[in-house]
Protein backbone atom coordinates (compact mmCIF):
# COMPACT_ATOMS: atom_id res chain seq x y z
CA UNK A 1 0.00 0.00 0.00
CA UNK A 2 1.52 3.29 -1.07
CA UNK A 3 2.00 6.21 1.27
CA UNK A 4 2.43 4.25 4.51
CA UNK A 5 5.94 4.01 6.00
CA UNK A 6 7.28 0.45 6.01
CA UNK A 7 7.96 0.50 9.74
CA UNK A 8 4.74 2.18 10.70
CA UNK A 9 1.78 1.05 8.64
CA UNK A 10 -0.96 0.16 11.09
CA UNK A 11 -4.36 -1.40 11.05
CA UNK A 12 -6.94 0.99 11.29
CA UNK A 13 -10.49 0.96 12.23
CA UNK A 14 -10.70 1.75 15.71
CA UNK A 15 -12.34 -0.60 17.72
CA UNK A 16 -11.93 -3.32 20.05
CA UNK A 17 -9.07 -3.77 22.22
CA UNK A 18 -7.38 -6.13 24.65
CA UNK A 19 -8.17 -9.32 26.53
CA UNK A 20 -8.77 -7.86 29.99
CA UNK A 21 -10.72 -8.94 32.91
CA UNK A 22 -14.20 -7.56 32.36
CA UNK A 23 -14.56 -3.97 33.33
CA UNK A 24 -11.18 -2.94 34.72
CA UNK A 25 -8.12 -1.25 33.24
CA UNK A 26 -5.63 -2.39 35.83
CA UNK A 27 -4.44 -5.51 34.05
CA UNK A 28 -0.99 -5.28 32.50
CA UNK A 29 -0.98 -8.47 30.42
CA UNK A 30 0.12 -7.90 26.87
CA UNK A 31 -0.64 -9.74 23.64
CA UNK A 32 2.19 -11.25 21.64
CA UNK A 33 0.73 -11.44 18.12
CA UNK A 34 -1.42 -9.10 16.01
CA UNK A 35 -4.26 -11.63 16.24
CA UNK A 36 -4.08 -11.61 20.02
CA UNK A 37 -4.02 -7.82 20.06
CA UNK A 38 -7.25 -7.78 18.03
CA UNK A 39 -8.88 -10.13 20.51
CA UNK A 40 -7.63 -7.95 23.34
CA UNK A 41 -8.96 -4.84 21.61
CA UNK A 42 -12.37 -6.45 21.17
CA UNK A 43 -12.61 -7.44 24.82
CA UNK A 44 -11.43 -4.06 26.12
CA UNK A 45 -13.88 -2.10 23.98
CA UNK A 46 -16.78 -4.19 25.22
CA UNK A 47 -15.82 -4.58 28.87
CA UNK A 48 -13.87 -1.56 30.10
CA UNK A 49 -15.34 1.44 31.87
CA UNK A 50 -13.81 4.57 30.36
CA UNK A 51 -14.47 8.19 29.46
CA UNK A 52 -12.64 10.64 27.23
CA UNK A 53 -12.61 12.92 24.21
CA UNK A 54 -11.65 12.02 20.66
CA UNK A 55 -11.50 13.76 17.30
CA UNK A 56 -13.18 12.24 14.27
CA UNK A 57 -12.11 13.25 10.77
CA UNK A 58 -13.89 12.20 7.60
CA UNK A 59 -12.53 13.90 4.52
CA UNK A 60 -12.31 17.63 5.25
CA UNK A 61 -14.79 17.40 8.13
CA UNK A 62 -13.31 17.33 11.66
CA UNK A 63 -15.39 16.97 14.83
CA UNK A 64 -14.69 16.61 18.55
CA UNK A 65 -16.74 14.11 20.55
CA UNK A 66 -17.04 12.98 24.15
CA UNK A 67 -17.58 9.32 25.05
CA UNK A 68 -18.40 7.40 28.21
CA UNK A 69 -18.73 3.62 28.27
CA UNK A 70 -19.45 0.91 30.83
CA UNK A 71 -21.34 -2.36 31.34
CA UNK A 72 -24.54 -2.64 33.34
CA UNK A 73 -26.22 -5.64 34.91
CA UNK A 74 -29.95 -5.98 34.32
CA UNK A 75 -32.07 -9.04 35.08
CA UNK A 76 -29.04 -11.29 35.64
CA UNK A 77 -27.48 -10.30 32.29
CA UNK A 78 -24.93 -7.70 31.27
CA UNK A 79 -25.04 -5.27 28.39
CA UNK A 80 -22.94 -2.34 27.21
CA UNK A 81 -24.00 1.20 28.01
CA UNK A 82 -22.39 3.91 25.89
CA UNK A 83 -22.93 7.61 25.24
CA UNK A 84 -21.33 9.85 22.63
CA UNK A 85 -21.92 13.60 22.55
CA UNK A 86 -20.87 15.95 19.74
CA UNK A 87 -18.90 18.92 21.05
CA UNK A 88 -19.25 21.00 17.84
CA UNK A 89 -22.25 22.40 16.00
CA UNK A 90 -25.85 21.54 16.83
CA UNK A 91 -26.15 19.60 20.14
CA UNK A 92 -26.41 15.89 19.30
CA UNK A 93 -25.89 12.69 21.21
CA UNK A 94 -26.15 8.94 20.75
CA UNK A 95 -26.86 6.50 23.54
CA UNK A 96 -26.45 2.74 23.15
CA UNK A 97 -27.88 0.03 25.39
CA UNK A 98 -26.64 -3.27 24.05
CA UNK A 99 -27.40 -3.06 20.32
CA UNK A 100 -30.21 -0.53 20.62
CA UNK A 101 -29.16 3.04 19.82
CA UNK A 102 -31.04 6.28 20.35
CA UNK A 103 -29.93 9.32 18.33
CA UNK A 104 -31.10 12.67 19.71
CA UNK A 105 -30.73 16.10 18.09
CA UNK A 106 -31.78 19.36 19.72
CA UNK A 107 -35.33 20.26 18.68
CA UNK A 108 -36.10 16.90 17.05
CA UNK A 109 -37.72 13.69 18.18
CA UNK A 110 -35.14 11.00 18.99
CA UNK A 111 -34.92 8.02 16.64
CA UNK A 112 -33.87 4.42 17.22
CA UNK A 113 -31.76 1.96 15.27
CA UNK A 114 -29.44 -0.97 15.95
CA UNK A 115 -25.64 -1.13 15.81
CA UNK A 116 -22.79 -2.91 17.57
CA UNK A 117 -20.98 0.24 18.72
CA UNK A 118 -21.22 4.00 18.40
CA UNK A 119 -17.56 4.78 17.82
CA UNK A 120 -16.62 5.06 14.14
CA UNK A 121 -15.12 1.76 12.99
CA UNK A 122 -15.56 0.07 16.36
CA UNK A 123 -17.03 -3.33 15.91
CA UNK A 124 -15.46 -4.13 12.58
CA UNK A 125 -12.94 -6.55 14.00
CA UNK A 126 -15.61 -8.84 15.46
CA UNK A 127 -14.95 -11.88 13.27
CA UNK A 128 -12.08 -13.80 11.74
CA UNK A 129 -13.42 -13.98 8.19
CA UNK A 130 -11.87 -10.64 7.26
CA UNK A 131 -8.42 -12.28 7.45
CA UNK A 132 -9.12 -13.88 4.07
CA UNK A 133 -9.02 -10.46 2.43
CA UNK A 134 -6.66 -8.48 4.69
CA UNK A 135 -3.08 -9.06 5.80
CA UNK A 136 -2.49 -8.33 9.47
CA UNK A 137 0.97 -6.98 10.34
CA UNK A 138 2.67 -5.64 13.49
CA UNK A 139 4.33 -2.23 13.22
CA UNK A 140 6.04 -0.28 16.00
CA UNK A 141 5.55 1.36 19.39
CA UNK A 142 4.25 4.92 19.64
CA UNK A 143 2.60 7.35 22.06
CA UNK A 144 -0.99 8.59 21.72
CA UNK A 145 -2.87 10.76 24.27
CA UNK A 146 0.18 10.44 26.54
CA UNK A 147 -0.16 6.64 26.61
CA UNK A 148 2.13 3.99 25.13
CA UNK A 149 0.58 2.48 22.03
CA UNK A 150 1.16 -0.60 19.87
CA UNK A 151 0.70 -0.16 16.11
CA UNK A 152 -0.92 -2.77 13.89
CA UNK A 153 -1.58 -2.85 10.13
CA UNK A 154 -4.52 -4.16 8.14
CA UNK A 155 -3.58 -4.30 4.46
CA UNK A 156 -6.22 -5.29 1.86
CA UNK A 157 -5.38 -8.03 -0.61
CA UNK A 158 -7.50 -6.56 -3.45
CA UNK A 159 -8.68 -3.19 -4.75
CA UNK A 160 -12.23 -3.46 -3.39
CA UNK A 161 -11.24 -2.53 0.17
CA UNK A 162 -9.46 0.24 2.04
CA UNK A 163 -6.42 -0.21 4.28
CA UNK A 164 -6.21 0.59 7.97
CA UNK A 165 -3.72 1.72 10.61
CA UNK A 166 -4.49 1.13 14.28
CA UNK A 167 -2.87 2.24 17.54
CA UNK A 168 -3.82 0.22 20.66
CA UNK A 169 -3.17 1.16 24.28
CA UNK A 170 -0.26 -1.01 25.40
CA UNK A 171 -1.66 -1.32 28.92
CA UNK A 172 -5.35 -2.03 28.27
CA UNK A 173 -5.57 -2.79 24.55
CA UNK A 174 -8.18 -0.07 23.97
CA UNK A 175 -8.03 1.69 20.61
CA UNK A 176 -6.34 5.09 20.92
CA UNK A 177 -6.10 6.07 17.26
CA UNK A 178 -7.22 4.70 13.91
CA UNK A 179 -6.69 5.73 10.31
CA UNK A 180 -8.34 4.46 7.13
CA UNK A 181 -6.35 4.98 3.93
CA UNK A 182 -6.97 4.42 0.23
CA UNK A 183 -4.67 2.58 -2.18
CA UNK A 184 -2.50 5.72 -2.55
CA UNK A 185 -2.08 6.16 1.20
CA UNK A 186 -4.42 9.16 1.46
CA UNK A 187 -6.31 9.42 4.75
CA UNK A 188 -10.04 8.72 4.29
CA UNK A 189 -11.04 8.62 7.94
CA UNK A 190 -9.30 9.18 11.28
CA UNK A 191 -10.24 8.90 14.93
CA UNK A 192 -7.90 9.76 17.80
CA UNK A 193 -8.32 10.12 21.54
CA UNK A 194 -6.99 13.38 22.99
CA UNK A 195 -7.63 12.40 26.62
CA UNK A 196 -8.74 9.17 28.24
CA UNK A 197 -9.36 7.88 31.75
CA UNK A 198 -10.52 4.60 33.30
CA UNK A 199 -12.67 5.30 36.38
CA UNK A 200 -13.60 2.42 38.63
CA UNK A 201 -17.25 3.23 37.87
CA UNK A 202 -19.32 6.01 36.33
CA UNK A 203 -21.14 8.55 38.48
CA UNK A 204 -24.85 8.19 39.23
CA UNK A 205 -25.45 11.39 37.25
CA UNK A 206 -23.78 9.93 34.16
CA UNK A 207 -25.74 6.70 34.42
CA UNK A 208 -29.03 8.52 34.93
CA UNK A 209 -28.46 10.76 31.90
CA UNK A 210 -27.65 7.75 29.73
CA UNK A 211 -30.92 6.07 30.68
CA UNK A 212 -33.11 9.17 30.41
CA UNK A 213 -33.30 9.55 26.61
CA UNK A 214 -36.31 7.82 25.09
CA UNK A 215 -36.61 6.90 21.41
CA UNK A 216 -39.43 7.38 18.98
CA UNK A 217 -40.94 4.20 17.56
CA UNK A 218 -39.55 3.04 14.23
CA UNK A 219 -41.90 1.74 11.55
CA UNK A 220 -39.75 -1.02 10.15
CA UNK A 221 -40.49 -4.54 8.98
CA UNK A 222 -37.54 -6.91 9.32
CA UNK A 223 -37.38 -9.70 6.75
CA UNK A 224 -35.92 -13.08 7.67
CA UNK A 225 -32.65 -13.78 5.89
CA UNK A 226 -32.00 -16.95 3.92
CA UNK A 227 -28.88 -19.07 4.40
CA UNK A 228 -29.23 -20.81 1.04
CA UNK A 229 -28.17 -18.00 -1.24
CA UNK A 230 -26.11 -15.15 0.19
CA UNK A 231 -26.84 -12.91 -2.81
CA UNK A 232 -30.58 -13.57 -2.85
CA UNK A 233 -32.15 -12.73 0.53
CA UNK A 234 -35.59 -14.12 1.36
CA UNK A 235 -38.35 -11.67 0.48
CA UNK A 236 -35.90 -9.57 -1.55
CA UNK A 237 -37.28 -8.91 -5.03
CA UNK A 238 -33.99 -7.56 -6.35
CA UNK A 239 -30.86 -9.22 -7.62
CA UNK A 240 -27.35 -7.91 -6.98
CA UNK A 241 -25.57 -9.16 -10.05
CA UNK A 242 -22.16 -8.54 -8.51
CA UNK A 243 -20.95 -8.46 -4.91
CA UNK A 244 -17.19 -8.37 -4.10
CA UNK A 245 -15.79 -11.68 -2.90
CA UNK A 246 -15.82 -12.05 0.86
CA UNK A 247 -18.81 -9.78 1.53
CA UNK A 248 -21.75 -11.63 3.07
CA UNK A 249 -25.30 -10.60 3.84
CA UNK A 250 -25.70 -9.26 7.40
CA UNK A 251 -29.15 -7.66 7.56
CA UNK A 252 -32.25 -6.87 5.55
CA UNK A 253 -35.19 -4.58 6.19
CA UNK A 254 -38.17 -2.94 4.53
CA UNK A 255 -39.24 0.48 5.73
CA UNK A 256 -40.99 3.66 4.72
CA UNK A 257 -38.79 6.16 2.91
CA UNK A 258 -37.89 9.23 5.01
CA UNK A 259 -38.42 11.48 1.97
CA UNK A 260 -41.49 9.97 0.25
CA UNK A 261 -44.46 7.64 0.70
CA UNK A 262 -42.59 4.80 -1.00
CA UNK A 263 -41.30 1.63 0.65
CA UNK A 264 -37.53 1.16 0.67
CA UNK A 265 -35.87 -2.26 0.54
CA UNK A 266 -32.46 -2.32 2.22
CA UNK A 267 -29.71 -4.91 2.63
CA UNK A 268 -26.33 -4.68 4.31
CA UNK A 269 -23.17 -6.62 3.42
CA UNK A 270 -19.90 -6.92 5.33
CA UNK A 271 -16.59 -8.74 5.04
CA UNK A 272 -16.08 -8.53 8.80
CA UNK A 273 -14.30 -5.19 8.54
CA UNK A 274 -15.77 -3.00 5.79
CA UNK A 275 -19.49 -2.84 5.02
CA UNK A 276 -21.93 -1.34 2.52
CA UNK A 277 -25.71 -1.07 2.12
CA UNK A 278 -27.98 -1.22 -0.92
CA UNK A 279 -31.29 0.69 -0.93
CA UNK A 280 -33.95 0.27 -3.63
CA UNK A 281 -37.25 2.14 -4.00
CA UNK A 282 -39.66 3.15 -6.79
CA UNK A 283 -38.73 6.45 -8.44
CA UNK A 284 -41.33 9.07 -9.27
CA UNK A 285 -39.14 11.44 -11.28
CA UNK A 286 -38.92 8.94 -14.16
CA UNK A 287 -35.63 10.52 -15.20
CA UNK A 288 -32.67 8.21 -15.82
CA UNK A 289 -29.68 9.51 -13.91
CA UNK A 290 -26.60 8.58 -11.89
CA UNK A 291 -24.63 10.49 -9.25
CA UNK A 292 -21.53 9.58 -7.27
CA UNK A 293 -19.85 11.13 -4.25
CA UNK A 294 -16.90 10.31 -1.99
CA UNK A 295 -17.11 11.83 1.50
CA UNK A 296 -14.11 10.74 3.49
CA UNK A 297 -14.30 6.97 3.82
CA UNK A 298 -17.90 6.82 2.61
CA UNK A 299 -18.67 6.20 -1.06
CA UNK A 300 -22.20 6.92 -2.28
CA UNK A 301 -23.66 6.02 -5.67
CA UNK A 302 -27.24 6.87 -6.65
CA UNK A 303 -28.73 5.52 -9.89
CA UNK A 304 -32.21 5.67 -11.44
CA UNK A 305 -32.99 2.96 -13.98
CA UNK A 306 -36.00 1.75 -15.94
CA UNK A 307 -37.51 -1.72 -15.95
CA UNK A 308 -40.33 -2.02 -18.52
CA UNK A 309 -42.65 0.88 -17.60
CA UNK A 310 -41.37 1.31 -14.04
CA UNK A 311 -38.51 3.41 -12.72
CA UNK A 312 -36.42 2.52 -9.66
CA UNK A 313 -33.87 4.34 -7.55
CA UNK A 314 -30.84 2.33 -6.36
CA UNK A 315 -28.40 3.74 -3.79
CA UNK A 316 -25.20 2.09 -2.59
CA UNK A 317 -23.46 3.57 0.46
CA UNK A 318 -20.48 2.15 2.30
CA UNK A 319 -16.84 2.16 3.33
CA UNK A 320 -15.64 0.82 0.00
CA UNK A 321 -13.85 2.39 -3.00
CA UNK A 322 -16.09 4.50 -5.22
CA UNK A 323 -15.48 2.28 -8.26
CA UNK A 324 -16.59 -0.77 -6.30
CA UNK A 325 -19.80 0.99 -5.19
CA UNK A 326 -20.53 1.98 -8.80
CA UNK A 327 -20.11 -1.60 -10.02
CA UNK A 328 -22.48 -2.88 -7.32
CA UNK A 329 -25.12 -0.22 -8.12
CA UNK A 330 -25.26 -0.89 -11.86
CA UNK A 331 -25.65 -4.64 -11.21
CA UNK A 332 -28.89 -4.32 -9.20
CA UNK A 333 -32.00 -5.35 -11.12
CA UNK A 334 -35.50 -6.68 -10.31
CA UNK A 335 -35.34 -10.42 -9.74
CA UNK A 336 -38.11 -11.10 -12.25
CA UNK A 337 -36.17 -9.30 -14.99
CA UNK A 338 -33.08 -11.38 -14.31
CA UNK A 339 -35.15 -14.56 -14.60
CA UNK A 340 -36.75 -13.37 -17.83
CA UNK A 341 -33.36 -12.58 -19.37
CA UNK A 342 -32.05 -15.99 -18.35
CA UNK A 343 -34.82 -17.77 -20.32
CA UNK A 344 -34.17 -15.87 -23.53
Amino acid sequence: MKGIPKAGRTLASIFFSFFLVAGQASATSQADTPEQWLEAMSDATRNLTYRGHFVYQQGANLETLNIIHTRETEKDSQRELERIRYQDGLPREMIRRGKEIVFATAGREPTRFEHESLMPMVGRFTGKEFRKFYDLKPASLDRIANREAVQLLVIPTDRHRHGYQLWLDRRTGLMLKSVMVDSDGRIMERIQFTDLEFPEKLSETELTQMKAVKAASVNEKLVKLTDEDNRKPAGWSWKSGWIPDGFSLRSQSRRKSPVSDQTVDAVNYSDGLASFSIFVEPDETRVLSQATEQIGSMAAVSKVFRSDNSFFHVTVVGEIPLGTAERIAVSVRPEEQKQTQATK
